[in-house]
């Protein structure tokens, strides 16, 4: 005979596994089995300082999740008349919860009346971003200057990704605006990218590389 605890275990499996994907939705309106409103996006909650670090830590969660565009900008709310409003009115407040979730308590109070996941998340740029622009500029400089030295390559190449990385996290996320990115722009924006920081790798690189800095080009 099954006891109220295994009964207990089926119902929540039973849940879950009804949570199937809808095809006629898109993937940004999906939510999935291990979706719930008490999950924990990051491992350490914002307490008031390192906002960056915090804050890359969530976009690289969301991003994960399909739902970055929530609270960028890219998945605005629709219209109250249309077929997907309450699934996005849905999927946007799991989105919210998550973030509060990741903020400390003494800190979430002041933003639990939010009206939505992208008005929560530039509350949180407006309090404690900072200005960015002299980290930017300092950055960018160290990177325009950076060479392997006395370095191995692998050294030179893990030194450079940490600047690219640190610069990445003050940048905006860039956004085409079909709606649907279907205009290429992240596979545009990606390939330029790439572009620029492999000339970047190659202008710092030892002389003795010049063969392969003329072969990558």
């Amino acid at each position: 005979m099954a006891t109220t605890e295994d009964e207990s275990r089926g119902n929540v499996g039973a849940a879950n596994s009804g949570r199937r994907r809808d095809p006629e939705l898109p993937e940004f309106l999906q939510l999935h089995g291990g979706d719930h409103p008490g999950m924990v996006l990051v491992s350490a909650p914002f307490d008031g300082t390192d906002f960056l670090a915090w804050r890359r830590s969530v976009v690289i969660a969301l991003r994960a999740k399909m739902k970055l565009g929530f609270i960028d900008g890219r998945y605005p709310m629709p219209d109250k008349t249309c077929d997907t409003y309450e699934t996005w009115i849905r999927v946007d407040s799991m989105v919210t919860s998550w973030i509060l979730n990741a903020i400390s308590k003494k800190i979430s109070n002041a933003f639990l009346y939010t009206k939505s996941s992208r008005q929560l998340w530039l509350d949180l740029e407006e309090r404690y971003g900072e200005n960015n622009g002299p980290l930017v500029y300092q950055l960018q400089r160290a990177i325009a200057s950076i060479t392997q030295g006395s370095h191995t390559v692998v050294e030179y190449f893990n030194n450079l990704t940490a600047l690219w990385d640190e610069l990445e996290c003050l940048k905006p996320p860039k956004t085409c605006t079909c709606g649907l990115c279907t205009c290429g722009f992240t596979r545009i924006t990606a390939e330029e990218e790439n572009l620029t920081k492999l000339v970047q790798f190659l202008m710092g690189l030892d002389d003795s590389y010049d063969n392969i800095r003329n072969q990558s080009l």
